[in-house]
């Protein structure tokens, strides 16, 4: 379903898709105030968006500011959890509350990208089925989050 709403995570877009089989979340109880500015976008650009539910981390890269953070990839995660500090070396601050479009602008080396924010959920329940591309790809990110060392706040509990 697409509506004509100039709102959203994403700015430069003129249009909202709302809407699919699978919920993420089973329980929001707690995250971060204000949106956080997603400094990675391209890395998302072949899917096409950021999906509610992936791992965010901060941003570490020298000129970033305390609301620049980074949404890992499928892959990222996955390696990351099979790496040898496995997930708690990641140092997640939390997972992303909703789809967050992702727009090109140009190709090649020109290629820019919108400019999107996200809201991070620091505490609450996720549906394990959603933190993957494939079904065994989320059950390898699932076990790693349910394994992962709750710190710093972070309280995510992962529902089969």
């Amino acid at each position: 379903m697409k509506q004509d709403f100039q709102i959203g995570n994403s700015f430069d877009s003129q249009t909202l898709s709302a809407g699919h089989a699978k919920k993420v979340w089973r329980r929001i109880d707690e995250q971060l105030p204000g949106g956080y500015h997603v400094t990675n976008m391209s890395d998302h650009a072949s899917a096409g968006l950021i999906q509610a539910g992936m791992a965010v981390v901060k941003d570490t890269t020298s000129g970033a500011d305390a609301r620049d953070v980074k949404v890992l990839t499928w892959s990222q995660l996955s390696t990351g959890i099979s790496g040898t500090g496995g997930i708690d070396s990641l140092n997640i601050i939390g997972f992303t509350q909703e789809d967050v479009p992702v727009y090109q602008h140009g190709s090649g080396g020109s290629a820019t990208y919108n400019y999107g924010t996200c809201n991070i959920v620091v505490k609450g329940e996720i549906y394990g089925y959603m933190l993957g591309a494939t079904v065994t790809a989320a059950a390898t990110i699932s076990a790693g989050v349910k394994g992962m060392t709750q710190k710093n706040g972070l309280a995510i509990r992962v529902i089969d």
